[in-house]
C-alpha cells in the first residue's frame, strides 16, 4: 500500500508518494499482494538462499569425495546441521568419540550439546531479514506492520523446524520446536532492525509521535532522558571502540604468527577443498575470535577446553585442536603482556571524548547547583558519567560475547570461549576508567583553550 509523508501512521519513504504523482504508463497494473502474503514470500525467499548457501558447498564437496560417506541422504543430513550451525541452534551429541579425537583435544570421550555460532555467517540470514522488514515497512502503514512481519517470523520459524527434522541422525538429536523458536527469534530481530533503519525512528514504526509526548513532559524529565540518551550512545562508542581495538590486537597477533598458522595447513594437507573448507571455517568464526581477543584485552581471558585459560596473567592450555588459526594462541606469558589492558581503556577514552563533543552531561549541572565548590562538582559528575558509560558498554558485550562461546558436546570441548558475564563487567570497569580520563581531559583541554581567549 502506498502511504505519503503526511500520514502519521506510515513508515515508508516518500518514494511512494512520488510514484502515485507520477503520469500512468500503463493502463491495468497488477493488483496489490496483501502483506501476508508478503511476508511469507520473504520467508521462503530467505530459505531457499540460505539453504542453497550451505547446501551447494556440502554437495560440491560430497562429489569431490571429501567425505567418507555418500549418498543423498547424508548430503541433506550435512547440510541441515550446518544449516542449523549458523543459526546458532544447539543440537545434542549422541555419539562417543574417540579421546584422540580433535587432535588429541579430548580428554574424556562423551556427548553433550553442540552450539557454535560462527557469528561471521550467522550475519548473511541476519543482513536478508534485515531487508525484508525494510521491503515490509516500504509497503506497509504503521498499524500494518504485524501483518506482513508475522508471516515472516513464522514461515521462517517453520522452514528452521522442517530443516531440524532432516538434520536428524544418529550422531545428533535435535528438537525442531527449539530450531523453530530460535530460527525465528533471528529473522524477527532481524525484520525489526529493517523496519526501523526504513523507518528512521521508532515513532513511525508504530504511529506514535513520541516527539510531542516527550514534550508534554517536564523539563526535568527531558533533561534527565536527553542525558540517558547520551550516555547510551557514549556507552555504544566505547564499545564498538573496544572492537575495533581487539581486531587490530588480532590481526597483529596472526600476522606475528602467520607461519605457525602455514606450518599447521601443511601438516594437515586436507587437499583443495578441505583448504576452502577450513579458510570458510576461519571467515566464519572471525567475529568470534575478535570478541575473543576483546575478552583476552580485558584480562578475563577465555578457555581452550575445561580447565584452561588464555589470558595476559598467563596461559594455561593443554591439548588443542588441530585448527590453522589455534595456531596464534600465545604459549606463555609474554613479559609485556599486560599492556593490552590498555585497549579498553583506550575504548572508554574515545567513549569521554565524544561525550565531551556531543553528549549533554545535565547530571553535571545538577551538581552545580547543589555543590558550590567547583572541582567536588565536576569531578563526582564525571565518575557517575563514567560508571553509567561502563555499564552500557558491558551490557551491550554480554551477548555478544555469550554467543562467542563454543561448545563441542564431547569430553573437555565444551567450554570454549570467555566467560560472558566476568568479560563483560571487566571491559565496562576498564572503559569506566577511560572515560572518566578521557572526559576530564576533554574538559580540561577545553577550558584551557577557553582562557587565551578570554584574556584578549
Amino acid at each position: 500500500m502506498a502511504s505519503t509523508d503526511t500520514d502519521p501512521r506510515s513508515p515508508a519513504s516518500s518514494a511512494a508518494a512520488t510514484s502515485e504523482s507520477a503520469p500512468r504508463r500503463r493502463r491495468f497494473a497488477l493488483p496489490t499482494p496483501p502483506l501476508w502474503l508478503v511476508g511469507l514470500a520473504e520467508a521462503v525467499q530467505i530459505l531457499i538462499v540460505t539453504t542453497l548457501m550451505v547446501g551447494l558447498p556440502v554437495l560440491a564437496m560430497s562429489l569431490a569425495g571429501g567425505f567418507t560417506q555418500t549418498g543423498i541422504a547424508f548430503v541433506l543430513s550435512l547440510a541441515a546441521q550446518s544449516w542449523l550451525v549458523i543459526h546458532g541452534i544447539p543440537v545434542e551429541l549422541v555419539v562417543t568419540l574417540d579421546p584422540g579425537a580433535l587432535g588429541g583435544a579430548l580428554d574424556v570421550p562423551g556427548g553433550g550439546w553442540f552450539h557454535l555460532v560462527p557469528l561471521g555467517l550467522t550475519l548473511i540470514p541476519l543482513w536478508l531479514g534485515w531487508r525484508a522488514g525494510g521491503r515490509i515497512a516500504r509497503g506497509s502503514y504503521s498499524d500494518q506492520l504485524w501483518q506482513g512481519l508475522l508471516p515472516l517470523v513464522l514461515g521462517y520459524g517453520a522452514g528452521g523446524a522442517g530443516i531440524a527434522w532432516v538434520a536428524q541422525a544418529e550422531s545428533l538429536h535435535v528438537m525442531p520446536l527449539v530450531a523453530g523458536l530460535c530460527a525465528g527469534l533471528l529473522m524477527g530481530l532481524a525484520a525489526l532492525a529493517g523496519c526501523y533503519a526504513e523507518a528512521r525512528s521508532a515513532a513511525r514504526m508504530i504511529g506514535m509521535d513520541l516527539e510531542a509526548r516527550i514534550e508534554e513532559l517536564s523539563q526535568q524529565l527531558r533533561w534527565a532522558g536527553s542525558y540517558a540518551w547520551a550516555v547510551a550512545r557514549a556507552g555504544l562508542v566505547g564499545f564498538i571502540a573496544a572492537l575495533g581495538l581487539a581486531a587490530l590486537l588480532l590481526t597483529a597477533q596472526l600476522g606475528a604468527r602467520w607461519m605457525e598458522i602455514a606450518n599447521v595447513y601443511e601438516q594437515l594437507n586436507p587437499g583443495l577443498f578441505g583448504v576452502l573448507g577450513l579458510t570458510l571455517l576461519h571467515v566464519g568464526l572471525a567475529p568470534n575470535l575478535v570478541l575473543w581477543a576483546l575478552a583476552y584485552s580485558t584480562g578475563s581471558g577465555f578457555a581452550l577446553g575445561s580447565g584452561t585459560l588464555v589470558s595476559p596473567w598467563g596461559v594455561e592450555l593443554g591439548a588443542v585442536p588441530a585448527v590453522p588459526v589455534l595456531a596464534a594462541l600465545p604459549s606463555a606469558e609474554h613479559p609485556y603482556g599486560l599492556a593490552v589492558l590498555a585497549v579498553p581503556v583506550l575504548a572508554g577514552v574515545v567513549a569521554g571524548w565524544w561525550l565531551m563533543r556531543e553528549g549533554e552531561n545535565h547530571l553535571d549541572d545538577w551538581f552545580a547547583l547543589r555543590i558550590s565548590w567547583r572541582p567536588l562538582s565536576a569531578a563526582l559528575s564525571t565518575l557517575v558519567l563514567g560508571v553509567l558509560t561502563g555499564l552500557v558498554a558491558a551490557a551491550l558485550a554480554v551477548g555478544p560475547l555469550w554467543l562467542s562461546h563454543i561448545s563441542l558436546g564431547v569430553g573437555r570441548m565444551t567450554d570454549i570461549g570467555p566467560h560472558a558475564l566476568l568479560s563483560a563487567a571487566m571491559l565496562g570497569a576498564w572503559v569506566s576508567l577511560g572515560a572518566v580520563l578521557g572526559y576530564g581531559i576533554s574538559l580540561g583541554a577545553q577550558r584551557a583553550r577557553r582562557r587565551p581567549s578570554r584574556a584578549h
